[in-house]
């Protein structure tokens, strides 16, 4: 499995989503993310979740690596340092969002490749 995802950041918080019930991993918060279809872009799987589940556009998007994680197949997540062109998001796909700072995300349920990058991100990936 190939998935993407976003790390928006606005005013030193980072943009973090609920998964709602009837999903995979109910009730644990991600950086918005999509599975890529058998020849999907990555950009344009990106651009589809924001798109879709949060209404708003990607207005830049910037690769900034990956990490490889086993949830019984081997899986791998790419991430993106996204900047969206509206200063607001309504969620679709989602139970809520959050601006979370940094220092709070551990008091979040936060899936374990999430984390990793995160971790990444703030050392400078």
């Amino acid at each position: 499995m190939l998935a993407v995802c976003g790390i928006v950041r606005r005013k030193g918080r980072i943009l973090m989503c609920k998964r709602g019930s009837g999903t995979l991993f109910p009730g644990v918060w991600e950086l918005p993310t999509e599975t890529l279809e058998d020849g999907e872009m990555a950009e344009d799987a990106l651009e589809k979740v924001f798109f879709e589940r949060l209404t708003d556009i990607p207005q830049t998007m910037r690769p900034l690596g990956a990490v490889d994680f086993d949830y019984g197949e081997g899986c791998r997540i790419l991430a993106y340092d996204v900047e969206l062109s509206k200063n607001f998001v309504h969620i679709y796909g989602y139970e809520d969002f959050r601006w979370v700072k940094p220092k709070d995300l551990r008091r979040l349920r936060v899936l374990t490749p999430h984390v990793t990058l995160l971790t990444r991100v703030n050392h400078g990936l």
